[in-house]
Parts: C-alpha cells; sequence; structure tokens
C-alpha cells in the first residue's frame, strides 16, 4: 500500500513539474496602449456603470484592412466611432449629432460590423425592447484610408433592416461569413419569452434580406424549481469554424425564477438556414427547449449559472466556452447552499471550460480559482487557450450581483499539449476597470495581436473616464 501511494505521488509531482516546464516559456508582452477617448460615458442605472464594453457585445472593436475601429458612447452621450491605422496610428472620432443617447440602461449597448465584400460598416445602437436603430456607411469605407473620416460617409439611422419591416430588438451582434459577407443577429420579444433572428446582408444590393427565426422560445420546462412554459437564449456567441460550420452555444433563462440553465449546441452548415443538434441530425423547427439532442451539459438553475460568456472555434473545428456556475462542493465552501443566491455567492463561482471533441462528445474542467466578471475565450493557430476577463480588485459593490465597478484585467492561458489541463493566470492589468473584457477577433486572428478594450472606472457618479485599447502578444512558443 505504500508503495502504491509513493507512486501516486511520483506521478502527480512529475504531472506538475511538467505543467509547470509547458508554461516555462509563455510570453505575454504589452505592446501598446492608447487612449481612445479621454471622456467616455459611464451611467448608474441597476446594472451597474458601464455602457462601453459588457460580454453581450459582438463586437465593440473591430479590425480591417489595416485600421481598428471602435463603438462606443462620449461623455456628452453621443454614438461614437473610433478608428486608427494599426499598430500605433491616431485615434480618429466620428461623435454623430443627429442621435441622443438618454438612457442609463447598460444593456443598450452600441456593436459594430464591417462586411469584408463591399467594406460597408454597420452600427446598431440603443436597444432593450427598442426599435431598432441602425446606420450604415458608404461602400468602401473601411478601405478608403484617404477618404474623409466624418459623419458624411454614414447613412441616417433607420428602424428597418429589410425594407418596409420596421423591428423592435435587444442585443444586436454583427459577424462575418467565411466568403466575406456579414450576418446580423438579435433577440425579439423579452428576458424569459423571446426568440433570437437572423438576418443575411447582401453586399451586391446593399441590402438585407432572408429574415428567420433561430430559435424559439415555446415550450415546457421542469425541474426542482417548477414549471415554467416561455423562456429565451442568451448566446455565448455565433462562430464559423475553419470548415465553414456556424457554431452557436447558449444557455436558457426561464420566465418562472428568471434563472439560467444548461449548456445548449447546435450548428449550421448552410449559413444559419438550416440547423443540426450535437449528432448531426437536423432540427425540423427553430431549436427549444425540447428539441432533441442539444443539451450537452445540464447545469442546474441552482447553480447560479450566468448567461452571455465566451466562445471559440479552434483550428481543428472544436467549440469551446468557458462560464462561470457554482456547484455543490464550492457552495458548501462559501458556506451557501443551492438556489440561495440567483448567481450564487461570489466565493462559490468558478470559471468551467466546455469544449466538444471532434468525434462530438463534450469534455469539461473546473478552473482552479474564483470567477470575476464574464469571460471571453481566444483560440491561437496552435489551438493553446486565452481567457481575458476582469477580476475584483476589492470587495466591492455588484451591480445586479455580478458586475465589478473595480476590477483588473486578467489573462489566463492554457496549452493544447496538456488538454487544457493547465490553465494559469498569465497576467494581471492594474486597473481599477468598469468594464467586462471585450477583445478584436478579427486582429486576433490575422496577426496574433490581443487588443482589448478597457475603460477606467470612475471616482463619482456620471463621471466621464478614459476609454482605452491596450494590445498584447501572446506567445506559447
Amino acid at each position: 500500500m505504500k508503495f502504491k501511494f509513493r507512486l501516486i505521488t511520483t506521478a502527480m509531482v512529475l504531472l506538475a513539474v511538467m505543467s509547470l516546464a509547458a508554461w516555462a516559456d509563455v510570453g505575454v508582452s504589452k505592446t501598446g496602449d492608447s487612449v481612445v477617448d479621454s471622456e467616455a460615458l459611464t451611467i448608474q442605472g441597476g446594472f451597474g456603470q458601464c455602457i462601453n464594453g459588457l460580454a453581450f457585445q459582438q463586437d465593440a472593436v473591430v479590425t480591417h484592412a489595416g485600421h481598428q475601429y471602435v463603438g462606443y458612447y462620449d461623455g456628452n452621450r453621443r454614438v461614437c466611432l473610433a478608428r486608427r491605422r494599426l499598430p500605433k496610428g491616431d485615434w480618429k472620432i466620428v461623435r454623430f449629432t443627429d442621435y441622443d443617447f438618454k438612457s442609463n440602461d447598460a444593456h443598450n449597448i452600441i456593436s459594430i460590423g464591417i462586411c469584408p465584400k463591399d467594406e460597408t460598416i454597420h452600427m446598431a445602437f440603443d436597444h432593450h425592447g427598442h426599435s431598432l436603430h441602425y446606420r450604415v456607411s458608404c461602400k468602401g469605407a473601411a478601405g478608403n484610408s484617404d477618404g474623409p473620416w466624418d459623419a458624411s460617409v454614414f447613412g441616417p439611422v433607420t428602424s428597418e433592416l429589410e425594407k418596409g419591416k420596421p423591428i423592435r430588438i435587444t442585443y444586436p451582434r454583427f459577424f462575418q461569413t467565411p466568403e466575406g459577407g456579414l450576418q446580423f443577429c438579435y433577440r425579439q420579444g423579452g428576458s424569459g419569452n423571446g426568440d433570437r433572428m437572423l438576418v443575411d446582408y447582401n453586399a451586391e444590393t446593399g441590402k438585407w434580406a432572408n429574415t428567420r427565426q433561430i430559435d424559439s422560445g415555446k415550450g415546457l420546462f421542469e425541474d426542482s424549481m417548477g414549471q415554467s412554459r416561455s423562456r429565451c437564449s442568451y448566446p455565448n456567441g455565433y462562430d464559423y469554424g475553419p470548415d465553414g460550420r456556424l457554431h452557436a452555444t447558449w444557455v436558457w433563462r426561464e420566465s418562472s425564477q428568471g434563472s439560467n440553465h444548461d449548456l445548449m449546441y447546435a450548428y449550421s452548415e448552410d449559413r444559419g438556414k438550416t440547423w443540426l443538434n450535437n449528432a448531426g441530425r437536423l432540427l425540423p423547427d427553430p431549436a427549444g427547449v425540447n428539441s432533441p439532442g442539444i443539451t450537452v451539459a445540464k447545469i442546474s438553475r441552482l447553480h447560479g449559472l450566468m448567461n452571455t460568456h465566451g466562445q471559440a472555434v479552434d483550428s481543428r473545428g472544436r467549440v469551446h466556452v468557458v462560464m462561470w456556475h457554482c456547484t455543490d462542493e464550492t457552495l458548501r465552501e462559501a458556506g451557501s447552499k443551492p438556489g440561495e443566491h440567483r448567481w450564487g455567492p461570489p466565493a462559490a463561482r468558478r470559471y468551467h471550460h466546455y469544449w466538444r471533441g471532434r468525434d462530438g462528445r463534450w469534455h469539461h474542467r473546473q478552473l482552479p480559482w474564483q470567477a470575476g466578471n464574464r469571460p471571453k475565450i481566444f483560440m491561437d493557430s496552435s489551438d493553446n487557450a486565452y481567457l481575458i476577463f476582469g477580476t475584483s480588485r476589492r470587495d466591492a459593490w455588484l451591480a445586479d450581483g455580478h458586475l465589478h465597478s473595480e476590477g483588473d484585467l486578467a489573462i489566463a492561458a492554457a496549452t493544447s499539449a496538456s488538454n487544457w489541463d493547465n490553465w494559469r493566470i498569465v497576467h494581471r492589468e492594474r486597473g481599477p476597470f468598469v468594464n467586462e473584457m471585450l477583445g478584436d477577433v478579427c486582429r486576433w486572428k490575422k496577426e496574433g495581436v490581443l487588443s482589448v478594450m478597457v475603460q477606467e472606472s470612475p471616482e463619482d457618479l456620471h463621471q466621464s473616464t478614459a476609454l482605452r485599447i491596450l494590445d498584447f502578444s501572446l506567445e506559447n512558443k
């Protein structure tokens, strides 16, 4: 028995040494720190002070043709679009004076998208069940570095994508297709009772078309907390893989109790026209809570599962998701119990890495530190994983129970060689920052540079603060 114990101990030591050795050559270099705007807006509402930089923005920072773009609200409550020539050009800002942002609701963020085919720049802003606020640039604007950069480049604000079809939306998202097109996704309806819609942009005609529903809030769900007959999805992302598949993961929020549950997955091979479950079987209707084969991880409503986290697809088409929630064990350690707090006590929250193998099997690993704000995940060309998130500097007030008003930027990483078993925090950037961390996915994929948007925490309510872009070079040799 003693001999076996020594063997196990030796193996554990060897694994620890190998894990440390794997990280010996990891390099994190800060290569840039630029101020986009010294006076960006902060708010004071039920969901915190941040309006620039929240997890449900896809995207706030986008790179195209050697220029980087940032969408945000300035201290005068103007919708703004800033751009710079990479790597260290000066920021030039378009401040739109034809729209007044009046809300103190943190849901009403700005999302931007660029269509590579015709180099148009698209913006959607200020929605929480409101009429669409959308504007688009003239063709070629994102590729014309010598042209004017002012409001004349853009058309007026409109409430419709398809002509004659005004819409009311929440959570606008733009994402590019593999052939250089652009798609737009949004929720119609409300929290606990809403559906996701997807629309295609036609670069040849400059028009949007083919609005379709891709998930449904209908169906009966029942657990120990009771029954619920309606819900809405909260997606982690919509991402195309190297084979052209469109991957989506999400959690459900029920109308009953308002809590989230389970990790769901579906994919499309025809740009979101039809969807398949995890086993590759066609879903005859938009994905719903009772659809077969889409629940890939059971997570109880009692475990404080948060919504809208990070998703990425690696070079082999494997889908990776990192979300935070509690477990029975972490709740016990925190002196709490399942269901006592809606999002669980902060001390019980952990990040959980879920990934889908090429055989369709899902795997899970709990990360070894207390979770902070909602994270975003990035995969490099060797399939090493990097995570960015805001971590609390001290015991500070949490808006809606989960948003830090003061935090640092943390970068964590895990190697593909370890099967993502050696997660470590490899860099901390001192704040205090008020936002959830967002990165420039386009620049990361093209250059391997991680650009992270941060906004300094205000000292007083409604104080405008600096909005910055921090650039990092991450290397695993």
